[in-house]
This record gives structure tokens, sequence and C-alpha cells, in this order.
């Protein structure tokens, strides 16, 4: 059995509840795999133009994440 699963005694077994951050950083991924996978969608089509938009929207986005580190 792993330690890390144990519960100490006076620790709750529940995760503490997400804060603000946490959430704003965990949309802004899901809109990132949405931006992914219609991005590939348009790749297959032969959409060149309009995949390349995708890019720059999912360049941006990736760097919308990793500036909110801290959540």
């Amino acid at each position: 059995m792993n330690r890390t699963n144990v519960v100490k005694p006076g620790q709750s077994a529940t995760p503490p509840p997400p804060t603000k951050g946490t959430l704003i950083r965990l949309k802004q991924i899901q809109d990132y795999q949405i931006l992914a996978r219609v991005r590939l969608k348009e790749r297959l089509s032969g959409s060149a133009t309009s995949a390349t938009l995708y890019d720059l929207l999912m360049r941006d986005q990736l760097t919308s994440i990793k500036r909110q580190h801290h959540a």
C-alpha cells in the first residue's frame, strides 16, 4: 500500500475545495483541449489556413495557462 494514501488521525480524507485560481486554470486547459480537437479536424479536412489560425489560438492559450503556474 502506498503510504501517501494513508489518512492520518485528524486529517480529512476529502481533498480541499478547489480555489478560484484552480478553477480558472482547469477551464483554460479544457478550452485548449477543445481548440486542439478543432485544429485537428481542420488539418484533416485540408483547411491549412484555418488550422494555422487555431495554431495561433492554441499558442496564446498555452501561454496563458503557463502564466497561471501558481494555481
